[in-house]
């Protein structure tokens, strides 16, 4: 009788995230005539093209969720078939944590990445993030210096400011105890108002942390102007 050598093949499961894409804003200092998502930074790509891109390369298993408001039949017709898309209706009357919490009620997985729907990226600011609470912080060039820095002390966030040299990304990652905590705040319709580092701040008040995430390599800004836009295009050619 021969023998049979069997070889067992173990399906290693690759965790689940929920890519929230808050871009609702109306971006009146861009004066656009879309939403920014929309605004090409190559012949041929636009923000959001140049997020989706990125994040599909990184995450094996994820759900994108893109959160419109101002122009919301434009951006969900110009975006892929294979997101979720929600809408924030009272965009014009609520800011961004408004967003993500609606966002994050449609999420399905305990593990959330939060990525502004204005930013522009390489693939070093992703793919270096840390899968675990935390906040991309950077010190280059490329956010702008009204941008809401950061106090970073044995690289956890200390809490969120102006007016200080290390910028907040408008990157974030939630899960345990921290998502718990910023799904209360987000949901609270008493803090629609809120911008996304206030609700972050609160959660630090409350007990959460966050560890500062500094890729190297990483490059980003976010475009609120004609001239963020040239730095914008600028970066990703260099």
């Amino acid at each position: 009788m021969k023998n049979r050598n069997t070889t067992s093949i173990t399906k290693v499961k690759v965790e689940k995230h929920s890519i929230i894409i808050p871009a609702a804003g109306l971006g009146y200092r861009m004066r656009s005539y879309g939403p920014k998502s929309l605004i090409r930074i190559a012949p041929e790509k636009t923000i959001i093209q140049n997020q989706l891109e990125i994040i599909r390369k990184t995450f094996a298993n994820c759900e994108i969720i893109l959160v419109c408001g101002f122009g919301a039949e434009k951006l969900m017709k110009n975006t892929p078939d294979d997101i979720i898309k929600v809408e924030n209706e009272n965009y014009e009357e609520t800011n961004v944590l408004r967003s993500i919490g609606i966002g994050l009620r449609a999420s399905t997985s305990d593990k959330a990445l939060v990525v502004y729907g204005d930013l522009v990226f390489n693939e070093e600011a992703i793919k270096n993030t840390k899968l675990e609470n935390s906040c991309l912080i950077t010190g280059q060039k490329f956010m702008s210096e009204e941008e809401v820095g950061c106090n970073v002390s044995d690289g956890m966030v200390q809490q969120l400011l102006p007016d200080i040299p290390n910028k907040w990304g408008q990157i974030m990652f939630l899960m345990g105890r921290e998502l718990e905590i910023f799904k209360k705040i987000a949901w609270d319709r008493n803090k629609s108002h809120y911008f996304g580092f206030e609700a972050i701040n609160e959660t630090i008040e409350r007990g959460g942390k966050f560890s500062a995430c500094s890729p190297n390599k990483a490059k980003i800004t976010d475009v609120d102007s004609s001239k963020d836009l040239i730095v914008a295009r600028e970066m990703l050619c260099n």
